[in-house]
């Protein structure tokens, strides 16, 4: 549909928003990392032109993010030691690529890449991937190839490029709305208009540039999605401890299991499931104290994950930006504040005090042989 405060011949574009985190092994100075990139993509021959900020250095930070727990093990799960130093600049590099179709990827074998030439931001953290939007359809594969050329330039330079998608299994290296964006003459800043299910149309000032275009979108949306980006990272790693939690759990239980099914079982039974679950109580203490370790880094988290969500609140409330991220914002959170640590810490706590229990009763008994022991040997040396 034609907009009618459109000015003549202005071009209507699409935009796509992700996080790609700029990972490094070792701390620099944050304008060497912005250097040795824009010189890393000037070496590409796909990117037309790379535009470097002034960074305000007072601004930039080292973040702490968590890879998927599929890359990790298990243990460096629950201890958090698999957490990479991601770097996050407080202005994004600009930068033109272009690329013929046929050596684009598709995503999901969609044949849909709709154009050679892109105009991309990124700060580190946050991607805006941006181009002229003449077809009537949304296409699935447009944008894709970023993913590539930021890998490959990172790693020219020692570095390294994450990509956080909506879930571990997802393929796609945006967030799933997209932004159908028409500049308007009147138009101060970019505004989001309406939404059909994942489009968003938002509205923009004009600009000479495409570049223009996409450095108003950054400055609008730019800081909602880095806080977006980081609560994201935390949840997934709250989701993945506490399946870790519920692992050890789940292994406590069928050691107190067959423990309570041989007490049970005759004697004969009983001596050769006995030896098969030797060692039980030891492993089932281990097991008890790596779930408490889970729990507490749950706590830990949630406190910083909720402080994150409030941030997120109040950004999306201030610029009526919600329908960017909704799509891929709902569902994870109320899997996140559903979460009920309570029924862990009562497994935990049970099994503890029936091993306690059953250490005093042993120590009871021992001590009533033990006296009368010592009451027999008194009475035998006294007469």
């Amino acid at each position: 549909m034609t907009n009618p405060n459109a000015p003549e011949n202005s071009d209507t574009f699409l935009c796509r928003i992700g996080t790609i985190f700029l990972l490094s092994p070792e701390k620099k100075e944050f304008d060497e990392y912005a250097n040795d990139l824009k010189g890393a993509l000037q070496d590409d021959p796909r990117v037309q032109w790379v535009k470097q900020p002034r960074l305000n250095t007072d601004f930039c930070s080292h973040l702490a993010v968590y890879p998927n727990s599929e890359n990790s093990n298990s243990d460096a799960v629950m201890h958090g030691s698999d957490a990479l130093r991601a770097v996050q600049l407080d202005r994004p590099l600009l930068f033109k690529i272009v690329v013929p179709i046929k050596n684009q990827p598709k995503h999901h074998h969609a044949d849909d890449i709709p154009t050679d030439t892109y105009w991309i931001a990124w700060d580190g953290v946050v991607v805006m991937v941006l181009w002229r939007h003449e077809a009537t359809s949304i296409p699935q594969s447009g944008g894709q190839i970023v993913m590539q050329v930021l890998e490959q330039a990172c790693e020219a330079i020692g570095l390294g490029a994450f990509n956080q998608a909506c879930s571990p299994a997802c393929t796609n290296v945006f967030m799933h709305s997209d932004l159908i964006v028409r500049q308007l003459e009147d138009a101060n800043d970019c505004k989001v208009e309406s939404v059909d299910r994942t489009t968003v149309n938002i509205t923009a000032p004009v600009s000479d540039e495409p570049e223009g275009v996409l450095f108003d979108l950054f400055y609008t949306f730019g800081r909602t999605s880095l806080i977006f980006a980081r609560q994201k990272n935390l949840g997934r790693r709250i989701i993945d401890l506490e399946a870790e939690a519920w692992g050890r759990a789940s292994h406590l239980l069928s050691h107190y299991s067959a423990h309570v099914e041989a007490s049970a079982a005759p004697i004969r039974k009983r001596i050769k499931m006995r030896w098969g679950n030797r060692g039980w109580r030891r492993e089932v203490r281990s097991l008890s104290a790596q779930t408490w370790v889970c729990m507490t880094g749950i706590e830990v988290m949630m406190r910083r994950w909720s402080e994150l969500k409030n941030d997120f609140s109040d950004e999306v409330s201030e610029g009526s930006s919600m329908p960017i991220f909704e799509m891929d914002y709902s569902d994870e959170v109320k899997v996140i504040e559903s979460i009920d640590l309570s029924r862990l810490e009562s497994v935990s706590n049970q099994v503890e005090s029936r091993l306690d229990n059953r250490l005093i009763s042993f120590a009871t008994a021992g001590g009533a042989i033990s006296g009368a022991i010592t009451g027999a040997l008194v009475t035998l040396l006294g007469g």
